[in-house]
């Protein structure tokens, strides 16, 4: 309705004066009023003058009104009538009913159909006038507020939980009765339910709601009232900082509005938030201090995730940058040290244990790398059904032979755990480095606990983790009893090459592997740890029940049949080392240093060339851009794209150019035999 616009509440930006509707057809009465008003000194006022009832319906659907005085004998309409109209089309409009009879029982009435105030108009003076309008303007707009605030009350608690249905009853209850109070105090005070409190600056005395006893973990009631209690609920990291900016608060004269923890009974710690005002005495000396406590643990618990994520996925770009490179350097190395025994077969064997370990270091170091890029991207591995029973049980056995036996392992693993769709190699690494971690952190020995089960995530714990979706998951927990994590460091563990072992015992890639490994199959990973006395791991897989085993043909490593190969690459080493190994396994081979240079050979060689292994990342032109040019020439070529970047990311890319293949860099040359050998079995 057009005339709800015209509300009391809100602030009138730019305007000093009230805006009067008087709907009056007495015309003396009317100068009358006009009069009265004229020489208050207390508010300006701007008086708007009709007759009859549907002249003042059209004048509150064009014009903003503070309140209307409405005469209750009109041409058009009589009595409680006009107010119900008026009401009916401008529900949040103050309305002050005037008459020439001292009724009481008429003025009760009124107010009962929702007039603010009943005034006879030959009792009337200016300050009974006066305020008597503002006086119907605050009430309306307290009353206004009032609704405003219990909606969004009323919002907040739809979205509680379920345990919480019969304290939201009592919420909406309360929420109720409070749409019935007028006062803005009385607002102030049942809005704050959960969290109001009162303190006696003087006396250093305490008023607290039981809403407010039970966000301090306390039961109705239980709280004495005192300070000096009250201050010893802080935990003991924030209660001298949180009482200096109190009593600063104090001394400047103003509210307080901080954050801090507070330890309940049970321990457990908790974030509140105090939001309050300050009042003095006539002297200006501070006597009390009213506000409410909130509850924002959950808001920190976001936080925290959030800047984690931030902070991981900056490091990852990082780690995936160096990971490339390194790549680069190790695949001429790896593949060099492979080749050598087949191109000097009859060296002694000091000099083949030399180049035997050249190659099991380039591949130590190739895992190293893999590690980094497990933390950076997720790398893309083979994925198939998992049965996670048998998984965590091979882990067992392999710890049990493994760990000292001053660790006791207990598992705890359900007999119907469902199937995850994932990398077998890589589950055993993220349980493996997990069991690994504990075994450390328990030096002296202590217990290493492994329980697995099936969890269903529900939206409002989706909401409470960055990373969780609603749906089944795999939760499997791993405890120990060691020297757990001190609360500084907690939020670094999963950061790369970060370690507080001692120099030569860890690399600081193992949590952050497992991180990656967890994050590339969809999952989560959340830790809870107290200094001397344990850390726990949760991994969140996603289930995949209907998944079914796929099985795959095993490629044997065979010889070429003279096919002809261009390989295009950068680094000269790279590009060297494949023309060397495919020759020696009987594939003809052209090289090209970058991308231009591909074009022109493949232009050259179109109806030659029957596959292309080309480097995702060049100077000048990306090796994606090309792929397109190359199909222009020849759309059926085969072509693998080799990368330094083994992530899930890089497949994609190279799926949606169309590649046949993706070559993650340093190669076996099993692996490369492998991938071109799948060219001929899809051309025959």
């Amino acid at each position: 309705m057009v005339g709800d616009s015209n509300a009391a509440t809100g602030k009138r930006v730019g305007r000093n004066f009230v805006n009067i509707l008087l709907v009056e057809d007495n015309l003396a009465e009317a100068r009358l009023l006009q009069e009265v008003l004229k020489g208050s000194l207390i508010s300006r006022f701007k008086l708007a003058h009709v007759k009859r009832l549907r002249d003042a319906i059209m004048q509150i659907e064009v014009d903003h009104f503070d309140v209307i005085l409405l005469d209750l004998t009109l041409p058009d309409s009589y009595g409680l009538a006009s107010l119900d109209s008026l009401i009916e089309h401008a529900p949040k409009l103050p309305i002050v009913v005037l008459t020439n009879t001292n009724d009481d029982e008429l003025a009760v009435e009124a107010v009962r159909h929702g007039a603010q105030d009943y005034l006879v108009k030959r009792q009337l003076n200016q300050d009974i006038l006066v305020r008597s309008l503002r006086y119907a303007i605050e009430r309306k707009q307290a009353a206004e507020a009032l609704r405003e605030a219990n909606e969004i009350l009323e919002l907040r608690v739809q979205e509680r939980t379920a345990e919480l249905e019969t304290a939201n009853e009592l919420l909406r209850r309360e929420i109720e009765w409070c749409q019935r109070i007028q006062e803005r105090l009385e607002l102030a005070q049942k809005a704050g339910k959960i969290g109001t409190f009162e303190w006696s600056i003087p006396s250093n005395e305490i008023t607290w709601a039981a809403e407010l006893e039970a966000l301090y973990g306390l039961a109705p009631g239980s709280f004495n009232g005192r300070y000096d209690d009250w201050i010893q609920t802080l935990h003991p990291d924030d209660r001298p900082n949180t009482e200096q900016e109190l009593w600063q608060a104090v001394r400047v004269g103003q509210g307080l509005d901080t954050e801090f923890r507070i330890i309940w009974p049970n321990g457990e710690i908790r974030w509140i938030a105090v939001k309050s005002s300050l009042f003095h005495d006539l002297t200006g000396k501070p006597m009390r201090m009213i506000g409410i406590h909130m509850d924002i643990t959950e808001k920190k618990q976001l936080e925290a995730q959030f800047l984690r994520a931030q902070r991981l996925e900056s490091l990852g770009t990082l780690a995936s940058g160096i990971a490339h490179d390194l790549n680069n350097i190790l695949s001429p190395i790896l593949m060099g040290a492979q080749l050598l025994p087949l191109k000097f077969p009859d060296v002694n064997d000091q000099t083949r244990q030399m180049i035997k370990t050249i190659e099991t270091s380039a591949q130590r170091g190739a895992g190293l790398v893999k590690q980094i890029l497990s933390f950076a991207r997720g790398v893309e591995g083979k994925r198939v059904t998992i049965q996670m029973n048998h998984l965590l049980l091979e882990i067992r056995k392999i710890i049990q032979q493994t760990l000292p036996k001053s660790i006791d392992i207990h598992t705890d693993i359900s007999s119907d755990l469902w199937m995850i769709l994932g990398d077998v190699t890589q589950m055993h690494q993220v349980f493996m480095n997990l069991c690994v971690n504990a075994r450390d952190a328990m030096p002296e020995g202590g217990v290493l606990q492994i329980n697995a089960e099936n969890l269903l995530i529900d939206e409002q714990y989706a909401r409470m983790h960055l990373d969780a979706n609603v749906g089944s998951y795999v939760i499997v927990t791993v405890t120990d009893t060691g020297t757990g994590i001190p609360p500084d460091i907690l939020h670094r563990i999963f950061d790369p090459f970060f370690t507080t072992k001692e120099i030569g015992k860890g690399t600081g890639l193992g949590l952050s592997a497992v991180l990656g490994i967890v994050k590339s199959h969809g999952g989560f990973v959340d830790v809870q740890s107290e200094v001397n006395k344990g850390s726990t791991f949760k991994v969140y897989l996603p289930a995949n029940p209907s998944t079914v085993v796929p099985t795959g043909k095993h490629l044997e490593l065979l010889l070429g049949h003279q096919e002809l190969i261009l390989v295009v690459d950068d680094e000269a080493a790279i590009r060297e080392s494949t023309k060397t190994i495919l020759e020696t396994y009987n594939y003809r081979v052209l090289t090209a240093s970058d991308g231009i240079e591909a074009v022109s050979v493949f232009a050259e060689y179109k109806d030659k060339i029957q596959g292309v292994l080309i480097d995702m990342m060049m100077p000048s032109v990306d090796g994606l851009a090309i792929i397109p040019l190359l199909r222009q020439f020849n759309p059926a070529v085969y072509v693998v794209v080799m990368s330094g970047l083994n992530s899930t990311e890089a497949v994609l890319q190279a799926e949606r150019v169309g590649c046949q293949g993706f070559l993650p860099k340093p190669f076996m040359t099993r692996e490369l035999l492998q991938i071109l050998h799948k060219d001929r079995c899809t051309s025959s």
